[in-house]
């Protein structure tokens, strides 16, 4: 599988690029580089096998690749761009379900099953404990203007913000113990900001 991922890696690199992706604040190459770094620590700390570990790079380089034709459902989109890639690379059919489950899983509100989609899913929120998580979430809410129309005066945003804060656990051993500790600093940031 170690020559078929650089190939995938180009592949989803090329969408967020050049596609609409390469103009998003947030959903944009930086954001799934993220993911597939904390999907790679974590799967290390949770001790995963290195062919689960292979097959969450691979969702983690697909997740969000779909929001090059939507923004709104666009897991279903990513996850039609994996099993393609992967079905014309003779992937075996087990491992195309767990990729497809894996990037399905990324869908908020989270609810995941296996092991591999609860590391996911923490890779794809570690923002939020993230220490320039002010500016991150700055470019969400540049994002969902733009793209949704959704427009929020400074304090509705920290109280969306702190809402989603508050609502949102990891899953994994390594959210709880390394990403929840961090992210609750942010949360107090924000508390402070609302006053």
């Amino acid at each position: 599988m170690d020559n078929l991922i650089p190939e995938i890696k180009e592949y989803c690199y090329a969408i967020l690029v050049n596609s609409r992706c390469g103009k998003f604040p947030f959903h944009n190459l930086q954001h799934t580089l993220e993911v597939v770094k904390f999907t790679c620590l974590i799967s290390i700390y949770e001790d995963v096998s290195e062919h689960a570990q292979d097959l969450l790079k691979i969702a983690a380089w697909f997740h969000d690749t779909g929001y090059a034709e939507c923004y709104k459902g666009h897991e279903r989109k990513s996850e039609e761009k994996a099993k393609k890639i992967m079905a014309a690379q003779n992937f075996p059919l087990e491992d195309i379900q767990q990729v497809s489950q894996c990037i399905q899983a990324t869908k908020m509100p989270q609810l995941p099953k296996g092991n591999l989609e609860k590391i996911i899913c923490d890779a794809d929120l570690a923002h939020l404990a993230a220490p320039d998580f002010y500016q991150k979430n700055q470019a969400l809410r540049k994002e969902w203007e733009k793209v949704l129309n959704k427009r929020y005066n400074d304090k509705d945003w920290l109280r969306e913000s702190i809402q989603l804060l508050s609502s949102h656990k990891y899953f994994t051993s390594y959210g709880a113990n390394i990403l929840q500790p961090a992210k609750n600093k942010n949360l107090y940031l924000l508390q402070e900001a609302l006053g």
